[in-house]
């Protein structure tokens, strides 16, 4: 999945274009950032690899771009943002065009974030612009409205306000398969935080956890000890989680006795209740 001219672990795309998923390209620094980027990939042979969307008529320029987990974003901190790759200049917040919307990141988020985690480099994806390609008095007339000219010879035109850049995002039962094979091979000890479920703390250890630490997401680890599946932190134990009387853990429970009787997880404290995240590659409904 490394792709070295990108320096970017790859997700693969889905091949289906009329599902691409929009970006949201907001404010002054994202925009100039975006028209940073699109100059450099046309100018790096961008415009050898232009050509029309099967179908649909769309010219577009195929790019590849990073996609940061962005546990700094205030608004939400399950934000990803994307960027240009780190071939070009630049943090990856510099080089930072934009953010996923919230809506795409329930589904696709979680992987996404896994797979940055577990690799400790830069996770990205397969992507497109669009482009106008207009005659020499469209050009200057429209220039204004659609921001910037890959080159004034060609007059091809593109806009961050039409949501032009866009993601080629496996479906997400798909990535969630692709990210929990992959870490695998990487890390085989975690456990991936994908699915969600709570159980009763231990009497005093949220108390305990929340003298050791402030995380909101934090790291803990599962043991499985005398036909129990427990949740530790450190040395404190936070709750027992199998035999419940669900079947919420029963695939956990297998995978951490494949790995010894013990795993890598997370976990954060969800209204009273310690909330448990396990890998689940299953479509849920």
């Amino acid at each position: 999945m490394f792709d070295q001219e990108s320096g970017l672990t790859l997700i693969p795309p889905n091949r289906q274009p009329k599902f691409a998923l929009g970006v949201s390209v907001w404010g002054e620094p994202a925009e100039k950032a975006f028209h940073a980027f699109v100059q450099r990939e046309a100018a790096s042979g961008g415009l050898d690899r232009i050509s029309r969307l099967p179908g649909q008529g769309e010219t577009v320029m195929p790019v590849k771009v990073q996609l940061v987990p962005r546990p700094d974003n205030d608004y939400n901190p399950k934000a990803v943002s994307v960027a240009a790759p780190p071939e070009h200049p630049g943090t990856d917040h510099e080089r930072h065009v934009g953010y996923m919307y919230d809506r795409n990141l329930v589904a696709l988020g979680g992987p996404i974030r896994a797979l940055a985690y577990a690799t400790g480099g830069p996770v990205g994806c397969h992507a497109y612009v669009q482009v106008r390609r207009v005659g020499p008095k469209e050009y200057r007339k429209r220039k204004a409205d659609y921001g910037s000219a890959i080159t004034a010879s060609h007059n091809l035109m593109y806009s961050y306000t039409d949501s032009d850049i866009r993601l080629l995002m496996p479906w997400w039962e798909d990535l969630q398969q692709m990210a929990i094979a992959y870490t695998r091979t990487l890390r085989p000890e975690l456990i991936l935080p994908f699915t969600g479920h709570w159980a009763p703390w231990k009497p005093g250890a949220r108390q305990e956890l929340a003298a050791r630490t402030q995380e909101h997401l934090f790291p803990i680890t599962l043991r499985c000890k005398d036909g129990e599946l427990l949740a530790y932190h450190q040395d404190l134990l936070l709750a027992c989680l199998w035999p419940s009387g669900r079947d919420f853990f029963d695939r956990t429970v297998q995978r951490v006795q494949e790995l010894g009787g013990s795993a890598c997880a997370y976990a954060e404290d969800y209204e009273g209740s310690i909330k448990v995240y396990v890998e689940d590659s299953s479509p849920r409904t």
